[in-house]
């Protein structure tokens, strides 16, 4: 902003002030400078033209005194309050060396090597420990993770790590908020999809990846043991624990081909694809369950649900909310007047605890006699069978996970798609051989597959330390060829026996073959045969 500007804006200012005159102001500003108490003749020593003489003056926008320049520019005469650090001042960049980083390019053998460590610090449940314990030099780390890479090798490999082309991702992130995790993601489903067939009962709850870094979609859910995270939806079998199908929340999407109704009925009819008009049935809690959701699953996709129903829903009817009068492991049953494909349920275990429950499964208001005393309907013996499908993944996930701690969301969303890979590998695997596996057992075994392509490779490097080197040949088995004792550039006499072991520098000048003294005839380095033809023709 100019004088000019800065003239008239004062002006304006005044102009608001009745009581306020333009001179008046002019003539106290100028008293106030000739009475300042500023020594300017010490400042302006040394210049003796007049004209260069810098007259004190006040700054009209802040009443501070001021100088003045023969250019107009203003200098204040005491130091500005401010308490902010300079923009200017900021360094974002660390001081050092410019130019490309000392990092050699990884390959696919590494980076299966690299995913089979992470399982195994899963199965030593070392998610949360140092790195610096797994490659520890004082024999209390296990030899298997320095023998595989290197801790400064694993760390580069960990903070470098992406899922897809940094140089196009800010143009899919105007219409994806998964951006950074999309392709791969879409790829584990559709293998996940394709590799297994769920059984009769299935699953529909909701994840919670711990995560407490910048995202927006992140999540605060009281319930769960993480308490804020990334939410994920999931398809998973009832009875094997598979999960077939999953959907990431990911907020409220930008317009484009990924913006999606997150409402809960939506959400179900996106993750039951896999099984849509298969038959089976699908077990879920009072967020997803809905009495139009089941008739329309019903009606239009040959799908059954057994759930759990919250009082506030609209079809509930009144005597089916309101408890006080009836009496303890008692249950009323309602049936669907239209379609008579539902059954609706209402149970009191105990005092002011009502259960209310939707199936369109069940027909009949049988009683199962193995509750006993309790009295429990069919159906909620039903739901309680077959509602943990996806709360027995979330423990298997975490009792052996290969989550590290990380402020980057697409690889914490990475390293639960490996939790669940493991998970559902064991499953198929038990179910092609028959083998009974722990899971421990599984993953011990997973690891070592994964690394011994990488660790045979590495065991040919001609620079690799001895004690690496028997680290891998006692994980493997593999030796080495040994290498011939043989001096660099030196090769035996070709006339001494092997056991004098007699290395030389000469050969023969006629016949080009290595010979030491004892085999010279004459000192043109001649060697015995050629120097005498004839004792070799006899």
């Amino acid at each position: 902003m100019n004088n000019d500007k800065i003239t008239n804006k004062v002006i304006e200012w005044l102009q608001e002030d009745e009581d306020t005159n333009i001179s008046d102001l002019n003539s106290e500003t100028d008293t106030e400078s000739e009475h300042s108490n500023h020594d300017t003749e010490s400042e302006q020593s040394g210049n003796s033209d007049s004209d260069n003489t810098h007259t004190p003056a006040s700054n009209n926008l802040l009443n501070t005194p001021c100088y003045v320049g023969k250019d107009g520019t203003k200098w204040l005469m005491h130091k500005p309050q401010t308490t902010k650090t300079a923009r200017q001042n900021i360094i974002t960049k660390l001081p050092g060396v410019k130019g490309e980083r000392d990092c050699p390019p990884t390959n696919f053998e590494e980076i299966l090597a690299f995913f089979g460590l992470l399982y195994l610090a899963g199965v030593k449940k070392a998610q949360h420990f140092n790195t610096d314990e797994l490659w520890s030099t004082d024999g209390t780390a296990p030899e298997f993770f320095s023998a595989t890479m290197s801790k400064r090798r694993f760390h580069t490999l960990v903070q470098a790590i992406r899922f897809d082309d940094r140089n196009s991702r800010l143009e899919r992130k105007k219409t994806d908020n998964l951006a950074p995790i999309r392709y791969i993601f879409d790829q584990f489903l559709k293998s996940c999809i394709e590799s297994y067939t769920i059984s009769e009962y299935a699953t529909i709850d909701e994840m919670l990846e711990a995560f407490r870094g910048r995202c927006k979609f992140r999540q605060y859910i009281a319930n769960k043991p993480a308490k804020y995270g990334i939410k994920i939806y999931a398809l998973v079998d009832a009875r094997t624990f598979y999960t077939s199908n999953m959907e990431i929340y990911a907020g409220k999407q930008p317009p484009g081909p990924f913006q999606k109704d997150n409402s809960a009925a939506c959400v179900v009819k996106r993750l039951i694809e896999p099984i849509d008009k298969s038959g089976r049935n699908i077990t879920m809690d009072n967020y997803f369950t809905s009495v139009p959701l089941a008739n329309e699953l019903y009606a239009n996709h040959r799908l059954t649900i057994v759930g759990t129903l919250r009082k506030n829903k609209r079809e509930i009817p009144p005597e089916f909310t309101n408890i006080k009068s009836r009496p303890l492991q008692s249950t009323m049953f309602a049936y669907g007047q239209h379609t008579n494909n539902s059954l609706l349920c209402s149970y009191v275990p105990k005092k002011n605890k009502n259960v209310l429950m939707l199936s369109t499964m069940h027909r009949d208001d049988y009683i199962d006699p193995d509750s006993g005393d309790l009295k429990k309907p069919e159906v909620i013996t039903f739901y309680n069978l077959t509602k943990g499908g996806v709360d027995v993944v979330d423990r298997l996930k975490s009792e052996y996970s290969v989550t590290r701690i990380s402020n980057r969301w697409p690889f914490t969303i990475f390293c639960s798609l490996l939790n669940i890979g493991a998970i559902n590998s064991q499953i198929i695997y038990k179910t092609n051989t028959n083998d009974i596996f722990t899971r421990r057992q599984f993953l011990t075994d997973l690891c070592k597959i994964l690394t011994k392509p990488h660790l045979l490779k590495r065991a040919t490097i001609p620079s690799l330390g001895l004690s690496i080197r028997q680290k891998i040949q006692n994980i493997t088995g593999f030796q080495a060829a040994p290498k011939e004792n043989t001096p660099q550039g030196k090769p035996r006499c070709t006339y001494c026996p092997i056991r004098k072991n007699r290395f030389t520098q000469h050969q023969c000048s006629l016949c080009s073959k290595p010979i030491c003294k004892e085999h010279t005839a004459s000192t043109n380095l001649i060697c015995l045969i050629c120097n005498n033809p004839q004792d070799s023709d006899d």
